[in-house]
């Protein structure tokens, strides 16, 4: 206790050198500079990110279930996967099952996401309830005037399809869905037996959303089954909605729990891991640069250190006269490197959560232009301030640690 009183007595009280006094202030700002730019840098990152994720919850399920390899699996390894998943706390269940497929009208044609859903798709994917297009639920086919199976199908926004096609009908848009054909002989000099075509019409287009929704079609699970000649009980994935109030993380141990490692539940987050790993990285190389500016301003207060210490060399003689040994000296200067780092990082992490808050709730900068204009999202998280706390105090306090290293030899 008796280093640290000594430290804020030397830290706050003129010097013969007023220099040195500047210089402490100017170091202590320099940190807190940084430490606010972190702040406000990691605060908008997180914003982003949630506002990204909150654009999925229209087309993104709460949790997805898959095969821990990505595969395709059988629902009957998993004879009470209903029962389980509700006590867990799963509100709705859906079935998915994805292929790549082409889509052709006419003379056009687009590679495709295939989707097939089930009768619940609407209660867990909020974009089939805004669609309101119920018979892609209700029935796998219908007949039209010929007596002919057709599957009524969903395109995504990014395929359009010309309204003067000489296949439309009064009821939708004729087209068809090739296939890979998955199981049996494929003959090499016909082309067109690898593959398994269905019939499909039109029968309505979900708004725009992200590129992977855009770009597929949705149809019934039961006629994509047949289609790929898979098992009635056989998926890709289970769609989840969580009751409310239960946890997405506390939903996730009870499923590792019920499978162990042979599935995976997938968060929003999770389920678009570049996008997730892409800002994550930005936000990582951004906070790097931050240190490394940081470090040349911690170089700061490894200079006022060394002034003060040539200011105060009588006080040291004294302590030495008095029975301290060099150590005491040491521990002195070493708390006022600390106090300058404390003090930076305090006030630059209260004013850069300050502008978070003014940005959060006036809006002060924008981005974009015209009606497209928004505001820059701000999120302050406990960890990432605390981890910007320690990492800001530490590497400021180590390099302050340097002039004191030499009070021996002088």
């Amino acid at each position: 206790m008796l280093s640290l009183s000594i430290a804020l007595r030397y830290l706050f009280s003129r010097t013969r050198l007023h220099a040195i006094n500047y210089v402490t202030t100017l170091s202590a700002i320099a940190i807190a500079v940084v430490a606010m730019a972190l702040v406000v840098v990691v605060g908008v990152y997180n914003g982003y990110v949630a506002m990204i994720l909150d654009a999925t919850e229209q087309v993104d399920a709460d949790i997805v279930l898959q095969d821990a390899s990505g595969a395709v699996f059988d629902l009957q390894d998993l004879p009470d996967y209903r029962k389980q998943l509700t006590q867990a706390g799963a509100e709705a269940i859906t079935l998915r099952l994805e292929s790549k497929g082409l889509l052709r009208v006419g003379q056009q044609q687009w590679v495709v996401d295939a989707i097939g859903v089930d009768s619940t798709f609407a209660s867990v994917y909020p974009m089939a309830r805004a669609a309101n297009i119920p018979d892609l639920h209700r029935v796998s086919t219908f007949t039209d005037s010929e007596g002919i199976s057709i599957t009524p199908i969903q395109i995504g926004a990014s395929i359009q399809i010309p309204p003067d096609s000489s296949r439309r009908e009064q009821a939708g848009i004729m087209a068809e869905v090739l296939f890979p054909k998955r199981l049996g002989f494929t003959n090499p000099l016909a082309p067109a037996s690898s593959f398994q075509d269905i019939e499909v019409q039109v029968i309505g287009q979900y708004a725009p959303a992200n590129p992977k929704t855009d770009a597929a079609v949705y149809l019934p699970i039961a006629r994509l089954q047949e289609a790929l000649d898979y098992e009635a009980s056989q998926v890709s994935t289970l769609g989840i909605r969580l009751r409310p109030g239960i946890a997405t993380s506390d939903f996730k141990h009870q499923i590792h729990a019920l499978y162990g490692d042979k599935f995976k539940a997938l968060d929003r987050e999770e389920q678009h891991p570049d996008l997730s790993y892409l800002i994550r990285m930005e936000k990582v190389m951004t906070y790097l640069i931050l240190l490394f500016i940081l470090l040349l301003a911690a170089f700061n207060v490894a200079s006022s250190l060394a002034m003060l210490l040539i200011e105060k060399e009588e006080d040291s003689r004294i302590f030495t006269a008095l029975g301290a040994p060099p150590s005491f000296t040491q521990q002195v200067f070493r708390r006022v490197g600390l106090l300058i780092s404390l003090t930076g990082t305090s006030i630059g992490m209260l004013l850069g959560w300050g502008l978070c808050l003014l940005q959060a709730h006036f809006e002060l900068v924008r981005s974009g232009s015209g009606v497209e204009t928004i505001a820059l999202p701000v999120d302050v998280r406990a960890l990432d301030m605390i981890v910007i706390f320690v990492a800001v105090t530490a590497l400021s306090y180590l390099i302050s640690l340097y002039p004191t290293r030499f009070f021996r030899r002088g």
